[in-house]
């Protein structure tokens, strides 16, 4: 992600000297970054964005860079990204430093922020008192419990479709919540009416909207649904009744999603496979980036957990560079997300995993000098005048001296591993400064266990065989190397 704010950054530098122009370089650059950007948390989203508009020297391109992405934010169908749109104008148009087009752009914007800052997700739900049908006074929402504030009008189009599913929803019983259908009209007459048969509803009104409800909740038209949690936090907004459901699932659900099915696998094996072997970490990430978009538009926390619980099993599974060294970026930005995974089948079945990961990639990654270990292995080389080609004992990994040298751990009964092995020959032949370490795994375990054990905790182990490619001094280049290539 910073390397694409920083390019972004860049390009916007070079508009300053023609900020006069149009910039559709600029628009489609920014566009990039929006979808890139799409399902981190609107702290990281906040943050990036003034990053951004702060980068821009002349006040043309920061208009059109400040605008562009407040628009972008205030039309989006992502549940909980009005949440930048607020920071955003709060920050930069009504502070003064950017300005709007027009004054009527401004006074959108404060009407915007007013009616949308106390009800965003991650807030405190505001506590409101109503009235019940028999003038009862009741404050809402109720703690330790789950509630959804359903506020209507009896002769919206849009409510009509939605209340006789939020009505069966609520019926099913399936889930401890309690639903306040909260009148926003004022015609005793027809509330009356439209009560009947809605009995597993709680029915509230103020019709001199005493309680503030209409600017703590933004209620600018109707159908305006929430989800408060036990903790009386804002979980969703803005929803329907299908996204309420889901937003439910992800609470309450105690069918446990099975990860990492076969099918699964190939439907991901095969969105990859597009792009060969120039594959990047970039591309996965682009890829994970744009499954986030789509799942999490309409509030789809779901299917996002199926979705990129499978990307993290498929990530695990491949023994490449480029999947491992994308998997500990995909995780950080997906999956080290507590307010997402909540559930102990979460962090049994993902998160825990994730932080397998993470810890196995941290094991002399890319860039680090390979440690000062002396291990028993079989070194071998192209034979010369003065040397054999294998020569077995104990060898210091540093001084390897091969220009490359490679760590070919394995294991006796692995027949990937006897395919390595036998590529070896292979390299060792082509190459007169090639040196290749083989490490048997099962032979350090029944003689030197201790020495396996230090291993395990050096490398990434977790699957054999494990190549690792140094350089001259002793640098990793590589891991994750495939000899067969």
């Amino acid at each position: 992600m910073k390397k694409l704010v920083l390019a972004l950054g860049a390009l916007l530098a070079c508009f300053v000297l023609r900020a006069q122009e149009p910039y559709p370089e600029l628009g489609s650059k920014l566009d990039q970054y929006f979808l890139a950007l799409a399902g981190e948390p609107v702290s990281v989203q906040n943050e990036e964005c003034d990053f951004l508009i702060e980068t821009c020297q002349d006040s043309l391109v920061r208009q059109y860079t400040a605008l562009k992405i407040y628009d972008h934010y205030l039309k989006s169908k992502i549940m909980g990204d009005e949440a930048v749109a607020v920071h955003v104008a709060r920050k930069w148009f009504l502070s003064g430093k950017v300005k709007m087009k027009t004054d009527e752009d401004v006074l959108h914007a404060q009407i915007f922020v007013r009616f949308n800052e106390n009800s965003l997700i991650g807030c405190p739900a505001p506590a409101i008192t109503l009235f019940t049908p028999d003038s009862t006074k009741l404050r809402i929402p109720a703690k330790e419990e789950y509630s959804v504030l359903y506020f209507y009008d009896t002769g919206c189009s849009t409510c009509k479709r939605e209340t006789p599913k939020l009505l069966a929803l609520t019926e099913s019983g399936n889930y401890p919540i309690k639903v306040y259908a909260i009148y926003v009209g004022s015609s005793r007459e027809e509330w009356d009416a439209w009560q009947k048969g809605k009995d597993a509803f709680i029915h509230l009104w103020d019709p001199t909207i005493s309680s503030d409800w209409q600017l703590l909740y933004g209620v600018l038209q109707t159908p305006k649904m929430f989800l408060v949690n036990s903790s009386g936090t804002i979980v969703g907004r803005g929803l329907d009744a299908s996204a309420l459901e889901l937003l439910m699932n992800r609470e309450f659900s105690k069918e446990e999603y099975v990860y990492g099915e076969a099918s699964e696998m190939e439907r991901l094996a095969q969105l990859f496979s597009v792009y060969g072997d120039t594959l990047k970490v970039s591309d996965v990430m682009s890829v994970a980036d744009y499954m986030a978009a789509r799942s999490f538009a309409e509030g789809d926390v779901n299917t996002y957990k199926q979705v990129f619980g499978d990307m993290l099993y498929y990530l695990f599974s491949q023994r490449t560079e480029v999947y491992r060294e994308a998997g500990v970026s995909f995780i950080q930005k997906y999956i080290e997300r507590p307010e997402i995974w909540t559930t102990e089948a979460d962090k049994a079945q993902v998160t825990s995993l994730g932080e397998l990961m993470v810890s196995l990639a941290s094991r002399t990654p890319v860039g680090s000098q390979v440690p000062d270990l002396t291990v028993p292995g079989e070194l071998h080389r192209r034979p010369g005048l003065f040397c054999k080609g294998v020569k077995k004992g104990d060898f210091r990994l540093r001084k390897l001296k091969g220009n490359p040298a490679y760590l070919v751990f394995y294991t006796g009964g692995c027949q990937a591993c006897q395919e390595i092995l036998a590529a070896v020959d292979d390299l060792v032949a082509q190459n007169r400064k090639v040196r290749v370490l083989l490490i048997d795994m099962d032979a350090l375990f029944n003689d030197y266990p201790d020495k396996a054990t230090e291993l395990l905790d050096t490398f990434d182990l977790s699957v054999l065989p494990f190549v690792l490619q140094l350089d001259k001094k002793g640098v990793v280049q590589h891991r994750y190397v495939n000899l067969l290539k």
